[in-house]
């Protein structure tokens, strides 16, 4: 029997039956600070198997971010989501639209759990407390140039709730919260309106998930 799959080269090598980040053996300097602004910003030395298996030496700079908690504000009452407009220097320096859109997030404190500091986040831009958080998924946004980790949840949140502006006072953080229809939002990151990457895995995520039924009984035992 024929089982050779259309448009699949039948000579592909054996792979995982996933698709999974591996470790690597790498020497890695202890970092040296090329400055310290808003965050610092270290550079090291690496050394690592190159082309062949030679070993290559050089160096790159990382902007030390760390961890951080994101929220995908949810009221499933009125069936609408909970967004925030931020202006970010580097979009503006990049595009020209600096008043970004945005889901909740913020970076984790030390000795803060994730949820803890989803929460927190939350209260500080968008004015309001999650009543449940469930946990999606971890990235990282841009694994060349920073070492931001991102936790992902989805939070329930009563809309009726949420102030006109918000953030963090202390952080010179202003957000303007606004809510939009879940399915006017899918229909924006369709339509490839949505620009940065929080946002567009968060829906990506709902759109692709929000039926399961692990979410399904989440999101009714929430309401």
């Amino acid at each position: 029997m024929n089982t050779h799959v259309e448009n699949q080269p039948a000579d592909l090598p054996a792979t995982a039956t996933a698709i999974t980040d591996c470790p690597v053996e790498v020497a890695v300097s202890a970092p040296v600070s090329v400055g310290q602004g808003f965050r610092p910003y270290d550079r090291f030395g690496v050394t690592i198997a190159g082309r062949g298996g030679r070993e290559v030496s050089y160096t790159r700079d990382i902007l030390r971010v760390g961890d951080v908690a994101a929220v995908l504000a949810l009221d499933p009452v009125r069936d609408c989501f909970v967004l925030i407009r931020q202006f970010r220097l580097a979009a503006h320096l990049a595009t020209g639209r600096g008043e970004v859109v945005e889901i909740v997030a913020g970076g984790i404190e030390a000795g803060e759990a994730p949820e803890a500091a989803a929460r927190r986040e939350c209260v500080e831009e968008i004015g309001i407390a999650p009543s449940a958080l469930l946990p999606l998924y971890r990235f990282m946004p841009t694994p060349g140039a920073t070492d931001e980790f991102v936790n992902v949840f989805l939070g329930i949140v009563d809309s009726t709730r949420v102030p006109v502006e918000a953030g963090a006072a202390s952080e010179q953080e202003h957000t303007q919260p606004f809510l939009i229809r879940t399915a006017d939002a899918l229909a924006s990151l369709e339509a490839g309106h949505v620009g940065n990457a929080f946002l567009i895995t968060a829906l990506q995520w709902f759109a692709l998930n929000r039926d399961r039924p692990a979410v399904r009984a989440f999101l009714e035992g929430a309401a």
